[in-house]
């Protein structure tokens, strides 16, 4: 269940996803691995937890997707803390299956679902053509994020901001071109950035070269997180120890937790 540190690519990164997932097709399971990954951010002082994932990968054994996003809201509810979900459509999935897909989150709305996001292989399947879907999602009532920037080139982040999101998911490779960087900073979108798994990826050659350090001291708002604690192999203390290993500052790692609790959307 662990991407390899030798991962060739984000297509690569993304298999190991796959053990996990088979194993998360019933309510039961939906609701447990929600309420322990909680439990297991709690036990690190985490107070509040976005927690994203494709409802459609859970379908193998016959559930809804609302009785996905049901079943993993009640994890949530029972958690330690304040947790709160943003659904993600896939890449790989078709425009109108994402529409339909924003439009049950969206009736989850006020109740533990606070936004919609789009992940998978950037490179085979562009975001452009899922726009209907996060105007779907906005018309909801749901804040917009999208997965770009771990593969392909920086047009891919530029892609995603035309989307109207608010923040992105990593965005690395983005941080190659100054325009875009730019568009970033002017537009007072955030960086979701997660060292590890944009590592793993091959978004960054390596943590040393990781863009976080220079991003933050250009201005452009950054958070640290996980990615998938379990498939990177990692914690958000873990993180953060990585972020100081770059240069980070305590000052400014304390910013990016700031930046972190005003773009939360919950």
């Amino acid at each position: 269940m662990v991407a390899p540190d030798d991962c060739p690519s984000q297509a690569e990164y993304i298999k190991y996803f796959e053990d996990a997932i088979s194993v998360m097709q019933t309510e039961a399971a939906l609701e447990r691995i929600a309420y322990e990954l909680c439990v297991d951010s709690a036990e690190e002082n985490i107070d509040y937890l976005e927690v994203r994932w494709a409802p459609r990968l859970h379908q193998r054994s016959g559930l809804t997707v609302p009785e996905v996003i049901a079943a993993v809201l009640a994890g949530l509810a029972a958690a330690p803390l304040h947790a709160v979900a943003i659904v993600c459509a896939m890449r790989q999935d078709s425009p109108e299956d994402n529409v339909a897909l924003a439009r049950e989150a969206g009736l989850f709305a006020g109740k533990g679902v606070v936004g919609f996001d789009l992940g998978g292989d950037e490179v085979r399947y562009p975001a452009a053509p899922q726009r209907p879907a996060f105007e779907a999602a906005r018309a909801a009532g749901l804040r917009l994020t999208c997965h770009a920037g771990e593969a392909g080139d920086p047009s891919s982040v530029e892609e995603a901001l035309r989307l109207g999101v608010e923040r992105v998911a990593h965005g690395v490779i983005g941080a190659r071109d100054p325009r875009i960087v730019e568009l970033i900073r002017a537009g007072g979108v955030v960086l979701d950035l997660c060292p590890t798994a944009n590592w793993k990826c091959k978004a960054v050659p390596s943590l040393a070269e990781h863009p976080l350090p220079r991003l933050v001291r250009a201005g452009v708002r950054c958070t640290i997180s996980t990615d998938s604690r379990t498939v990177a192999e990692t914690a958000l203390s873990h993180e953060f120890e990585l972020a100081s290993e770059m240069g980070m500052s305590d000052d400014e790692l304390r910013r990016c937790n700031e930046t972190a609790y005003e773009a939360k959307f919950g």
